[in-house]
């Protein structure tokens, strides 16, 4: 890995945001509210739904729904669900900030690597690897924000079938969002 792709590594690691274009993913991490796509947002540790025609639905970390405000009755298994949802949420928002620390490190490493290799210390293949190596750790992060989107979308797709109170908030994530998180963490 040469100089010139460090800010790519370096946007990369701080994966703040990831957008294919058309908004809907759109992640940005590291404020007080954390944007996972123009559906969902993390404050506080509860997850804010919004879909089109309905008001907003909040989940708590607790795994209590509520729409406009109001809670709604709940089983233990939709609870449960609800709990995963929200703890997905929550782990993106974790491990968004590994990824941006693996990100520091990895510039770190590539500053001394370069200092290395400019006082003749490291060959340019040794720089090069210790570039990627430090690269590879910063795409190991990214990748499990990816993980966490799918767990949150699997828990999403079991809530649409058991609850209906969630079905209108069931689009919020699709197949597409993680598609595209892996392929922007993947292609770096």
């Amino acid at each position: 890995m040469s100089h010139r792709y460090l800010p790519c590594v370096l946007a990369l690691a701080m994966l703040t945001a990831c957008s294919g274009g058309t908004g809907s993913d759109v992640q940005v991490f590291g404020s007080s509210t954390d944007t996972i796509n123009r559906h969902i947002t993390l404050h506080n540790g509860s997850v804010t739904i919004k879909a089109e025609g309905v008001p907003d639905a909040t989940v708590d970390a607790a795994g209590q729904l509520s729409i406009n405000g109001q809670k709604v009755q709940e089983t233990d298994a939709q609870r449960a669900l609800l709990k995963r949802y929200s703890a997905s949420a929550q782990a993106m928002h974790d491990h968004a900030i590994a990824t941006g620390k693996a990100g520091v490190d990895t510039a770190a490493e590539a500053v001394s690597a370069a200092a290395s290799k400019m006082i003749g210390s490291d060959s340019a293949e040794q720089t090069r690897a210790k570039a990627e190596a430090a690269a590879d750790n910063v795409k190991q992060a990214a990748a499990k924000i990816c993980d966490d989107m799918a767990d949150m979308k699997s828990a999403q797709d079991e809530l649409a079938t058991q609850m209906d109170a969630f079905k209108p908030y069931s689009a919020a994530l699709d197949d597409a969002n993680i598609t595209k998180c892996r392929k922007s963490t993947s292609k770096h």
